[in-house]
């Protein structure tokens, strides 16, 4: 294991941070389930191969009751993190340097268990080193979040990894294998004079590995182990260690059957109950290369069928807005919305239902925070009232019947249910204050998190800039002061004078003009603290 963090010391693996391995997002999914998890905001949480701890700070810092714990192999990664939790003033989060080997028991049991992007790139040994810390360290309702790479899809990926690794071996600086490795695989991709199969495949392939950061191209895919294993095969691994399939991180990768022919979405629906086979299909007909498996002990009793009550007593949100060009009122015209942020199109909803249109539009008004299901029904009917005269309708029954729709566009990624409420707003206020973490990154790059655990992108200087004026001391002329000044100064003007002070004008009423815009999209991002 030590040559492998000098491997990780030498090239760094990009920081993220990853929303579904967020306690409140396996909360959920534990309650839906009919599990009692531990809130979010008062749990403990471990995350195994935890880098510069990108992905536990932040959650640290949105999460001040609860206690983190993070450990990794890599010096300089834990050093990092030790600098960032020491400048942000953090005092309930930890972060060791250690061999996941030499993990003892005596930490004491965690509510939620976290193993991004390590299962599939250690050692047969250390798998079941992981496993056995699930086993050993996971509360009785706890839950365990577990990443790897999958079979059938990664045969193609191994495909392509071999023929890397044969052409990368010739080399011996890691900066060097980067570099021929996408060269080869640009090549290879090009190889062929006729189309056929086998060049459709390379092209996809080549595409994916342009895609990813070159370095964690290294460390994915040019590591010394990369083990793909199937769903079946994975599980009976966890069974040994008293460990059952409760779902998939994502709500899309559960029951994902929209490309799927129909056939085959009746062999899945004849296996019923059994679930590990059912999951095992669908990673058949979709050639699935990588789950995000949550586990729990076997002795949890879990309820697949989600009641209407489960959906209810969870917080509601959603980012989705009308992309057809009919008027979103009461009628019973038909009406398109779509996630702002998904690609995937199948994160949208057609709806000609009063009631589920006027819920899209109060969920988009209070975004990013969500919103309870029983204040959400209330803003909803307030604004049928506007838009309509009332109808008489049954009460009960359309309450179950939002609970159930909200519950099908959830599984569609266009909804999200939440078990809490990140200390967010929206609204910039008097003295705007941005997350802490978040202006401590836009001196680093232009990836930032924001208070939801989710990524954005800032690139432009002058917004991070703004981003780190926001601290809370400063009013709006003082933030538009001290950015009209570091802009000036970036600029370095050589001449004085009029000329200046024309340059001055001008900078200060362009920033005057779009300040306020700004700041209201650093709110609709979650970057800005309640």
């Amino acid at each position: 294991m030590m040559e492998s963090a000098i491997v990780y010391d030498e090239i760094e693996y990009p920081a993220y941070s990853y929303p579904q391995t967020h306690p409140d997002r396996l909360a959920t999914i534990a309650r839906l389930h009919g599990m009692a998890p531990a809130p979010p905001d008062r749990c403990r949480l471990l995350e195994l191969g935890c880098g510069c701890g990108s992905n536990l700070i932040p959650m640290a810092l949105g999460l001040p009751e609860s206690r983190f714990l993070g450990i990794d192999l890599a010096s300089t990664q834990i050093s990092k993190g030790r600098r960032q939790i020491a400048r942000l003033g953090l005092a309930n989060i930890r972060m060791d340097q250690l061999d996941i080997q030499d993990f003892s028991e005596d930490q004491g049991l965690f509510d939620y268990i976290v193993a991004h992007g390590l299962y599939s790139w250690v050692s047969e040994t250390v798998q079941e080193k992981i496993f056995g810390i699930i086993e050993k360290c996971l509360s009785p309702e706890g839950v365990a979040y577990v990443s790897y790479n999958t079979l059938p899809g990664g045969h193609l990926r191994l495909m392509v990894r071999e023929m890397l690794l044969y052409h990368c071996s010739r080399f011996d600086s890691a900066r060097q294998k980067i570099e021929e490795a996408r060269f080869f695989a640009e090549l290879i991709a090009k190889s062929q004079i006729r189309p056929n199969s086998y060049g459709s495949l390379l092209q996809q392939e080549r595409e994916r590995v342009f895609c990813r950061h070159p370095h964690v191209l290294f460390h994915d895919e040019l590591a010394e182990c990369n083990s793909n294993v199937y769903f079946h095969q994975f599980m009976t691994q966890a069974a040994h260690h008293h460990l059952q399939f409760l779902s998939e991180a994502d709500p899309r990768d559960v029951q994902p059957t929209a490309n799927i022919e129909p056939s085959a979405v009746a062999l899945l629906k004849k296996l019923g109950s059994e679930t590990i086979a059912g999951q095992q299909y669908l990673d058949f007909f979709l050639g699935r290369r990588f789950r995000q498996t949550l586990l729990c002990h076997s002795s949890v009793a879990i309820d697949r069928t989600v009641t209407v009550d489960r959906i209810t007593n969870l917080l509601v949100a959603a980012n989705a807005k009308p992309t057809t060009s009919s008027l979103v009122d009461a009628s019973d015209s038909e009406v398109l919305f779509s996630s702002v942020d998904s690609k995937d199109e199948s994160a949208s909803i057609t709806t000609s239902h009063p009631l589920m249109k006027a819920v899209m539009v109060c969920l988009e008004d209070v975004w990013p925070l969500p919103i309870s299901f029983q204040a959400l029904w209330d803003a909803a009917h307030n604004l049928l009232l506007a838009w309509n005269p009332p109808k008489p309708f049954d009460s009960c029954n359309e309450w179950n019947c939002l609970a159930k729709m909200l519950f099908v566009c959830y599984q569609a990624g266009l909804v999200e249910l939440h078990s809490w409420k990140p200390h967010l707003t929206s609204k910039p206020g008097k003295w705007p204050l941005a997350s802490p973490f978040a202006r401590l990154q836009s001196l680093e790059g232009d990836l930032i998190t924001t208070l939801r655990h989710d990524q954005v992108q800032i690139h432009q200087a002058v917004n991070k800039k703004l981003l780190q004026l926001l601290d809370g001391t400063r009013d709006r002329s003082m933030i538009l002061h001290d950015l009209q000044e570091a802009v000036l100064a970036s600029q370095s003007p050589e001449n004085g004078g009029p000329e200046l002070n024309e340059t001055a004008k001008r900078t200060g009423e362009m920033l005057d003009a779009d300040l306020d815009r700004h700041l209201e999209d650093f709110g609709r991002l979650g970057l800005l603290v309640s």
